[in-house]
């Protein structure tokens, strides 16, 4: 094997690696604050609440939270909280919601409608019928929704997962 083979396999290696390893972090505390400051994150607590919501800032005793949803709305109702760093041991940073998905299938779908109901609308012209004013309007809406539709299911699998953070010890 040459030098230079053996470069670009090291370099492809290293090149699809990268992604898989930036999944899952193993951190210690204090290295914390640049990663989640400001983050959107899941926590599930040693006893098995969970809760979610905006670090505000990481604590040498805790995590600083703006809660938002809670499944022990007794022991950790909405707002904002000191959640204690001995009751978490991982952290799932959630990825930003984008509204991509859906601006692409609304136009996507609007661009078939167009076409459709430009057509549909040509030939009613054209054999010189009356009616199929709700096959047209069918036919323009149609495409519509289901774009909608597919480019929110798109946002919504995109949006899910994150980033793994364990902490480990100091």
């Amino acid at each position: 094997m040459t030098k230079h083979t053996a470069n670009r396999t090291l370099a492809l290696l290293v090149a699809f690696s990268l992604p898989m390893l930036a999944d899952k972090l193993e951190l210690r505390w204090t290295e914390l604050p640049h990663v989640v400051t400001g983050k959107r994150v899941w926590l599930k607590l040693n006893e098995g609440t969970r809760v979610s919501g905006t670090v505000r800032s990481v604590e040498p005793t805790g995590l600083q939270l703006e809660i938002e949803k809670t499944s022990d709305k007794k022991s950790f109702p909405k707002g904002a909280a000191l959640i204690p760093r001995n009751s978490f041991k991982t952290i799932q940073v959630n990825k930003r919601t984008t509204h991509k998905g859906i601006i692409i299938g609304g136009a996507v779908g609007g661009g078939v409608a167009a076409a459709a109901g430009g057509t549909l609308a040509a030939i009613r012209k054209n054999e010189g019928g009356t009616g199929g004013d709700g096959i047209i309007a069918a036919a323009t809406l149609g495409p519509i929704a289901i774009g909608l539709l597919a480019g929110w299911l798109a946002d919504t699998a995109a949006s899910h997962g994150g980033r793994h953070i364990t902490i480990i010890p100091e």
